[in-house]
């Protein structure tokens, strides 16, 4: 068993005439970033404002494998763009590492919209509900959605899937759900391509969840919740140490303290909606900054080990006063990966990337 390192590399070679394969791509507009990120100190990302093709193949007699949902061609290899796994390259997939259980023939067709990481927000909503639109562009008729609820899935953090599929009016019996004996033969399958680079979403991508979400739910700008600080003090990684100094200052300027692991899907989305000042540490919760209406301002909180740019591009496709502040120099610790370091904020710098955003 080997792989294609592309789709488009397998629909090249692929000669069964009785049962054609499809391969259609879509043009993905190269990023323009309008600002630099604000801040009392520069950030220095560097961004790679073309991004790939979108794309949608069918593939004849596929299979789909294992918890992740990895696509086995009919000629019984990997396709790796769409079976894509952190930490590895396709010669180290976990597929030529396991023993394959039994085939399930299903004689459907069935679209894949499967990522290693699901169970995680951003990587749900960055790479998994966009594939639903590319399936709608593709015109490709297809019978069930094979998804899967990520290894580290569990119902009390991941309602959002649920309830975010239920909003698009995904019932139920239309999925297929992978666990770890999955191994499914189906007459075909429908792949589709990640819809930018993980730290790098494309701006129809925004646009897409955008429309989607507000338009199944009644929106109103006048809120309780105009400033509002994200905690992550229930999160197990990149908590804000002196989250407690730090809010006795917001506090001072009319800011509330929320936890988003307390609300619903919609409920997120409405807090969101009418904030008019968000403050956060960086984490999967900035995701939710689509549903921010333009010019609204955002503070995002890091840890000089994880400087990651996704939620100003974001910021920078929806017309949003973006400002970084970046936290203090942490102690090495071997027992975690720099993306879990603590956040410790200078509270000088906090002050003057307040009055820099014209927060009074």
């Amino acid at each position: 068993m080997g792989y294609y390192s592309r789709t488009v590399d397998f629909i090249n070679v692929y000669k069964n005439q009785s049962a054609a394969a499809q391969y259609k791509r879509f043009h993905v507009d190269r990023t323009i970033m309008k600002n630099k990120p604000n801040g009392v100190e520069v950030i220095n990302w560097h961004y790679h404002p073309h991004l790939p093709r979108q794309f949608v193949a069918r593939i004849p007699y596929g299979r789909v494998w294992g918890w992740n949902g990895s696509v086995i061609t009919p000629d019984n290899k990997l396709l790796w763009d769409v079976s894509f796994e952190y930490l590895h390259t396709p010669k180290t997939h976990p597929i030529f590492q396991n023993k394959l259980p039994s085939i399930s023939y299903i004689p459907e067709t069935l679209a894949v919209i499967t990522s290693q990481v699901s169970f995680n927000y951003f990587h749900w909503m960055f790479d998994v509900l966009p594939r639903l639109e590319l399936l709608r562009k593709s015109n490709l008729d297809y019978d069930r959605i094979v998804i899967n609820r990520g290894k580290y899935f569990t119902k009390e953090n991941c309602g959002f899937q649920n309830e975010s599929l239920k909003l698009l009016g995904i019932s139920q019996d239309k999925l297929i759900e992978c666990n770890p004996e999955t191994h499914i033969l189906a007459k075909n399958l429908i792949v589709s391509s990640m819809a930018g680079y993980s730290a790098h979403v494309p701006k129809n991508v925004c646009q897409f969840l955008r429309k989607e979400f507000l338009e199944k739910i009644t929106m109103r700008k006048e809120s309780k919740y105009k400033r509002i600080y994200i905690s992550r003090e229930d999160s197990t990684h990149r908590k804000v140490l002196n989250e407690e100094e730090v809010f006795s200052i917001l506090k001072k300027y009319g800011f509330k303290l929320i936890k988003l692991s307390a609300l619903s899907f919609e409920e997120k989305i409405k807090l969101f909606y009418g904030a008019e000042v968000i403050v956060s540490p960086h984490g999967a919760g900035l995701t939710n900054l689509i549903f921010c209406n333009p010019g609204t301002k955002i503070v995002e909180m890091f840890t000089p080990t994880y400087l990651m740019p996704c939620f100003h591009i974001i910021s920078n496709h929806m017309d949003l006063d973006y400002y970084g502040l970046i936290g203090e120099k942490m102690p090495l610790d071997e027992s975690r990966s720099n993306h879990k370091d603590p956040i410790v904020i200078d509270i000088d710098k906090l002050k003057k990337t307040l009055k820099l955003a014209e927060i009074r």
